[in-house]
């Protein structure tokens, strides 16, 4: 269950192993729960000051008090314990912000807190009937429960945003919601695993890369000398990350001064050969004065990634030295394998590498199946019928031919309960959510719309929006065109007039502005919208294309929602499908599918097998850049110039802009 986490000190110990077994029967066997389940006797991700003697189990449940179990019957000594553990809570109440919402100590302990023994706990009939005499039933004394458990466990919240007080309108309910960390990444971040590199599977939206910050933070704190690179295959990605970890080393207050490209490199993966520091294979390159390759067509991470290995495994053993302590990489998806194998040569301790594999829709269904250290499928950002749908249509279920098909397992890691029904007929389900599990009989949160692409229709769903959400602002709402063509930025500008007029509203052009705008609605095209999340997301296409790629696009940009997502689309020769899927997920909470036959499946692998994969270094995110910056973003015919620049001899650094910058103003008078 990935919802329990049990403390590896406590099983060090002999006392506690016929408690921890009762408890870990109980919530592993009851599939209805929903909550997170913590078993600790110190605070997690503290130093060594916080340790206490065994046998004492502390049960963290939100909404129930936290409970002390005394195993040996200690009496003073239990007393003591319980005592210092309070005056602990108390201190990091108060290091994170939080007493002077709560209060001291003395404020919360009677109602939030409670001391029993093992008597107590076995002379219950079962766990279910013992814990009901310590549920929580006043709202405060449960959302104070709630953010002592966030303390004990790391998952330290903004006690700003979300606040002491229950929100009344919906929106806040869901927005403020007190983050807890799952079991999974609880082990994460606390669980010794005896490996050099540790990967993560997560879906989108299960907070992959806040893990990585967290254990980054860590590392940072605890070794003192390392030295760590934490890279992605995207240098957007990579910006956002380096301006994030200051701000989140603040928040989690870090003492001690980030010592940039000293201590931490934060870069792309690639880089520049000018410079050793602009991305991690620079970086490689110029510690080991191995030769340095640029980007083109023909040279990738494949071989770049391959070839730098082979130099620097010809290093005698003697000579060779290690490049980092510590290796970080988000958005593992993106590089080859080789390039992990590299990661773990030049590395000394430990590679934390974090992705998922659903982004990669080009996957073949006889790949070998990838083994993960944790895999991360409950995603707290989206509704799980709203991620069921966006998985549903990237993959083409409802669909005679399906764009691609998992085995039994791969679906199991993907987060999905695999039922087979009869005569093929395949029913996938999701575990519910904490975090929306109070409002699901509210509104639906996934909601297909057939029609015309237009600003008049934009306008009609946001209408429809604030009917059911009396208070939805401005800046709750993304607008997401699909359609890569001319014509979108035409709609764009439709849109944006019909808004304005209609609603007085002021629109953000994200594929322009590159950033948030407050008290604006974010509309965009789907290059402009990773890593964010909005309460509300509509996405509109003039038809679903059965592009594999596009599929994917779809899926990640409708589970950027954390309420609700819209999907207008105006010609889909599946639509019907689509729409009876929809249905029997809102109704059922499952897909219910067909399993392709072995011929179709054989024919899947086959299209996959023809698709070109994209390119390690993506020209288009390049080219987009390079358009906004010269202010041609729907002046030009984008797909026009990708097919001259394709006719080009590309032999440039990958990220020098200004050699594709020529590039589009050479061949400028050829787009008119």
């Amino acid at each position: 269950m990935s919802n329990l986490y049990v403390d590896a000190k406590l099983r060090e110990y002999e006392t506690n192993a016929s408690l921890l077994k009762k408890l870990e029967q109980y919530f592993t066997q009851k599939e209805d729960w929903v909550q997170p389940v913590y078993l600790i006797n110190s605070p997690l991700g503290q130093t060594t000051e916080y340790s206490y003697q065994d046998g004492v189990v502390v049960v963290l449940i939100p909404g129930f008090k936290i409970l002390f179990i005394d195993i040996k019957g200690q009496n003073d000594a239990f007393t003591k314990f319980f005592e210092d553990f309070v005056e602990d809570l108390g201190y990091l109440a108060e290091k994170f912000g939080y007493r002077e919402k709560i209060g001291r100590p003395r404020t919360w302990r009677d109602g939030n807190l409670a001391m029993t023994n093992l008597t107590d706990v076995s002379s219950s009939n079962d766990i279910g009937t013992f814990l009901q005499k310590y549920r929580l039933t006043d709202k405060k004394e449960k959302r104070v429960g709630e953010l002592l458990i966030s303390l004990l466990v790391g998952s330290v919240n903004d006690i700003e945003r979300v606040g002491i007080e229950e929100p009344e309108n919906l929106i806040e309910k869901v927005r403020r919601n007190i983050i807890l960390f799952d079991g999974d990444q609880t082990s994460f971040l606390y669980s010794n695993l005896k490996k050099k590199l540790i990967s993560i599977q997560g879906l989108s939206g299960t907070g992959k890369t806040e893990l990585l910050l967290h254990k980054l933070k860590d590392v940072y704190m605890k070794e003192q000398d390392s030295k760590i690179f934490f890279t992605c295959h995207n240098k957007a990605l990579a910006n956002e990350l380096k301006n994030r970890i200051p701000t989140f080393f603040n928040f989690m207050k870090v003492d001690k001064q980030i010592d940039w490209n000293s201590r931490l490199w934060v870069d792309r993966a690639w880089g520049s050969q000018q410079d050793p520091n602009s991305g991690f294979y620079s970086y490689v390159c110029s510690f080991y004065k191995i030769p340095f390759q640029s980007w083109s067509y023909e040279i990738n991470y494949s071989k770049i990634f391959n070839d730098a290995l082979k130099l620097i495994e010809s290093i005698p053993k003697k000579d060779f030295k290690y490049a980092f302590d510590y290796l970080f990489i988000d958005e593992r998806q993106d590089f080859p394998d080789v390039f992990f194998r590299l990661c773990e040569k030049i590395t000394k301790v430990k590679v934390y590498s974090a992705g998922d594999v659903f982004q990669n829709i080009f996957m073949t269904p006889n790949n070998k199946e990838q083994e993960f250290d944790i895999v991360l499928n409950r995603c707290y950002r989206t509704d799980p019928k709203t991620l069921m749908f966006g998985h549903a249509i990237a993959l083409g279920l409802f669909e005679p031919e399906k764009l691609n098909w998992f085995t039994e397992k791969e679906w199991e890691n993907l987060g999905y309960t695999y039922q087979d029904m009869s005569n093929g007929l395949i029913h996938l389900s999701r575990k519910p959510i904490r975090r929306f599990q109070d409002f699901n009989d509210e509104y639906i949160s996934m909601i297909i719309e057939r029609g015309s692409t237009t600003g008049e229709n934009i306008v009609a769903i946001i209408k429809k929006i604030q009917t059911i959400f009396p208070t939805v602002s401005a800046e709750d709402i993304a607008i997401i065109g699909l359609d890569n063509d001319r014509k979108l930025y035409n709609k764009f500008d439709s849109i944006h007039q019909k808004i304005v007029d209609e609603l007085g509203w002021e629109v953000n052009r994200a594929y322009e502005t590159k950033r948030q705008l407050p008290k604006m609605v974010y509309m965009t095209n789907s290059n402009n919208v990773k890593g964010l999340e909005f309460p509300f997301v509509i996405c509109f296409s003039n038809e679903v294309q059965n592009d594999p790629h596009y599929r994917s696009t779809l899926y990640s940009m409708l589970t950027r929602s954390f309420i609700q997502s819209y999907f207008l689309v105006d010609s889909d020769k599946n639509l019907e499908q689509q729409t009876e899927g929809l249905q029997k997920i809102n109704s059922n909470n499952y897909i219910e599918t067909q399993k392709p036959t072995e011929e179709q499946l054989l024919a899947i692998k086959n299209k996959l097998a023809s698709f070109k994969a994209p390119h390690s270094i993506n020209i288009n995110e390049v080219l987009d850049e390079v358009l906004d910056n010269l202010g041609l973003v729907g002046q030009v015919d984008k797909a026009k110039l990708m097919k001259l620049l394709n006719s080009q001899i590309l032999n440039i650094d990958s990220f020098n802009k200004d050699a594709v910058k020529d590039l589009v103003l050479s061949l400028k008078p050829f787009l008119q």
